[in-house]
């Protein structure tokens, strides 16, 4: 407690959380509480697991980022959040709908849709990761308890939700999809995973998951705050068919670079002043490099330059930048 105490009074940083989201013995004492009643519940949910065995597959795959923080071209915009258009055989998926930090309108989101010709006819599902601000269009729309793609909120005429915790939208229908969930041929959800911030508490997240023909599992992550190696575990008890690719945020922000700062701080599992180091980030890669993967790609919404270049140099020729405006197309089965 001492050690908090002086962390709030030295840096700057821990003293405008500390001022926000609670005093550090209630928020040391929720954190101690917390933390066996998330690793029983992961236990619990992973041993009562079955194969889901009626997903079916895919054909093709491709993910188009909309949101994120790198661009492809200057007409394009980059924000510090995610959103990507998933593309299979025959359904198209809008995965998260990012952050639009002033609230425009039209979002950057939907500015970038009319840039790279993309429809909103064209969506079947929308997909939230997990209830936060850059994921759900804003803050403002997270703590009501639902999401928009720009700021207000638009017509989604036919459009489908499934979220990881119960939200509303006006005029559609939003089913809660805490349990794993097949939601089109091809595509299911992994399920809720949940883990726990020292300073923002429980975060349920949940991410697609897509069986591509003659290749296996792909896994699009919206944040990654579940942990690497807990989405790996749950897709292999999800599936008998081999992971092939991950794709998305998984919160690496190891150093200081562009937004990821206050990252360090808040977003990660680590008690106030530990900080992640590359170290684990690579135990992390290394875990992921067990298996014959073909497709790897971090977003850099939440991950640090240095946490990129490490996963680029462990996955040398299957590395996709994620990048806003440039398509990454999981290639085509082979004809038998």
């Amino acid at each position: 407690m001492a050690r908090l105490s002086k962390l709030q009074a030295e840096d700057s940083t821990y003293a405008m959380l500390f001022d926000r989201f609670g005093e550090p013995r209630e928020l040391y004492e929720k954190y101690l509480d917390a933390l066996p009643k998330i690793a029983e519940d992961w236990r619990r949910k992973q041993s009562e697991l079955g194969k889901l065995t009626d997903i079916g597959t895919t054909k093709t795959l491709s993910i188009l980022p909309l949101i994120d923080w790198h661009v492809a071209h200057e007409s394009l915009k980059g924000e510090s959040g995610v959103a990507y258009l998933v593309r299979t055989d025959d359904t198209t998926i809008l995965f998260d709908v990012g952050l639009n930090t002033k609230q425009e309108d039209p979002s950057p989101l939907l500015q970038n849709m009319q840039k790279l010709g993309v429809n909103i006819r064209e969506i079947d599902l929308i997909v939230i990761s997990h209830p936060h601000g850059d994921h759900t269009g804003g803050g403002k729309w997270a703590r009501k308890n639902t999401f928009s793609l720009t700021g207000h909120q638009i017509d989604l005429g036919r459009i489908k939700a499934f979220t990881p915790v119960p939200m509303e939208y006006p005029g559609i229908e939003v089913e809660w999809s805490e349990n794993p969930t097949v939601i089109a041929p091809g595509v299911a959800t992994t399920g809720v995973i949940t883990n726990y911030c020292f300073f923002v508490g429980e975060i349920p997240e949940q991410a697609l998951v897509i069986n591509v023909e003659s290749k296996g599992i792909v896994v699009i992550s919206g944040c990654g705050h579940q942990t690497l190696k807990k989405l790996v575990d749950r897709t292999e008890a999800l599936f008998d068919a081999p992971l092939y690719g991950l794709l998305g945020g998984l919160h690496y922000p190891v150093v200081k670079c562009r937004n990821i700062d206050v990252h360090r701080y808040v977003a990660t599992w680590k008690l106030p002043g530990e900080f992640l180091s590359i170290e684990e980030v690579q135990g992390n890669i290394d875990y992921l490099g067990e298996r014959d993967v073909g497709v790897v790609g971090l977003s850099p919404h939440d991950s640090c330059d240095a946490s990129i270049e490490a996963f680029k140099r462990t996955f040398l020729g299957t590395y996709s930048e994620i990048i806003v405006g440039q398509e990454i197309v999981i290639p085509v089965s082979n004809p038998m």
